[in-house]
């Protein structure tokens, strides 16, 4: 998977070549790096997401995710990260698009749209039929940008399990013993 196109620009400036490819082993350190940059502008916590749990997860025989990154004039500017789905309803395979980030520097370029069209893309080419994905609700800039993609759910309310939660959740198959 790999496309590339000329971004049009304002008159009497040049063109940017906006890249997108399958991430490689080779682009854990950038793809970390990023990862921490966003979680830092969410106001997260510090990401965990290194350049050896990239390699760890995200190959071998059964990877945990795929990624894709945009390059700009060859230079990384932009990455997504995304993982398989199914939804019964339909009976069709699809993605969830965990991870959208652009370099503060080469955003409002066409990239964040270019990255989506790459997992879009992709998912097709894995036999799927729809992309999920999720943000936060104050992120007005983002929610923008995904609504000219696609329409808000309104009918949907997200729910996560994490850290104690999770674990109180996992560790009741322990009391049923």
């Amino acid at each position: 998977m790999a496309f590339s196109w000329l971004k049009a620009t304002p008159s009497g400036s040049r063109a940017s070549r906006v890249a997108v490819r399958a991430a490689t082993r080779a682009d854990g350190r950038a793809i970390a790096g990023m990862a921490s940059a966003l979680s830092r502008a969410e106001g997260g916590f510090p990401s965990r997401f290194t350049e050896d749990t990239y390699a760890r997860d995200g190959f071998g025989p059964n990877p945990a995710f795929r990624a894709v990154i945009a390059e700009l004039e060859g230079e990384v500017a932009g990455y997504a990260v995304y993982y398989p789905g199914y939804d019964t309803d339909t009976a069709t395979r699809g993605v969830y698009l965990a991870d959208l980030f652009v370099r503060e520097s080469a955003r409002r370029q066409g990239i964040g749209r270019a990255l989506v069209i790459g997992v879009a893309e992709a998912c097709r080419a894995q036999g799927g039929h729809w992309m999920f994905w999720s943000v936060l609700r104050h992120n007005k800039t983002a929610r923008r940008f995904y609504k000219a993609l696609a329409p808000e759910l309104k009918d949907v309310v997200v729910c996560a399990a994490f850290g104690r939660a999770f674990d109180r959740l996992a560790d009741m198959a322990k009391d049923r013993d």
